[in-house]
């Protein structure tokens, strides 16, 4: 990152090495000097006695980016020998608000959902397991079937299975798939209702998204004595 300096003002910065704007600055300044595609690698430039292009030290302490975020930054002019060598930005840390806390966490839920939503199920078709997409594509392709010409259809289904489905079959398939669009739906609007019914920001992140894998372990060989 990079800055223009001038009299000791912050003109631009911390930005990527742009010479087009920083003449436009310059030109603005009715300063002569002018930098060209190239000068990134000659940074630290000196326009004139009283302008420079240095480089930008962007200085953001730790924080916890639950609770905190980065605010604004104070800026400081490095010298070496009174020649300005580089800008330091220090950002500074605040601490989020628990309504912004909330809506940083909700934002997680509807992807999450969409996850649920798009699945697969296994269900016996006239004697036949078949895994079936639960995706919003793939329901409006059985209700255009069931709407548009109900009968007996052959269905190409997941790993080229074919079954010869019936108008009974294809309403059995659609409750089915809603049952488990709902129940993603359901699932979201429950966990909606937990993040809005928290009153602090740690029991917002104790609000269970995703559950955790369980690992199976294998028993303990048993040894006779």
């Amino acid at each position: 990152m990079y800055a223009l300096i001038h009299d000791s003002q912050l003109i631009l910065g911390p930005i990527g090495y742009n010479y087009r704007m920083i003449n436009s600055e310059l030109e603005e300044l009715e300063i002569e000097g002018r930098v060209s595609p190239r000068d990134y690698e000659n940074v630290p430039i000196k326009i004139d006695e009283r302008t420079y292009v240095l480089p930008a030290i962007q200085i953001v302490p730790p924080y916890d980016a639950r609770f905190q975020g980065v605010g604004n930054f104070e800026w400081e002019i490095i010298k070496e020998n009174d020649i300005p060598i580089r800008v330091e930005m220090t950002y500074m840390i605040g601490d989020k608000t628990l309504d912004q806390i909330k809506q940083e966490y909700k934002s997680q839920i509807a992807p999450i959902r969409k996850s649920k939503e798009n699945t697969y199920i296994n269900l016996e078709i006239n004697g036949i397991e078949v895994p079936i997409s639960t995706s919003r594509e793939n329901r409006l392709t059985f209700v255009n079937k069931l709407l548009a010409s109900p009968g007996i259809h052959k269905f190409k289904f997941r790993n080229d299975l074919w079954v010869e489905i019936t108008e009974e079959n294809l309403t059995y398939i659609i409750s089915q798939i809603d049952k488990v669009v709902q129940a993603a739906f359901d699932w979201e609007y429950q966990k909606l209702q937990e993040v809005d019914a928290c009153v602090t920001a740690e029991e917002v992140y104790n609000v269970i998204l995703v559950e955790p894998q369980k690992i199976e372990t294998p028993n303990a060989l048993s040894t006779n004595n």
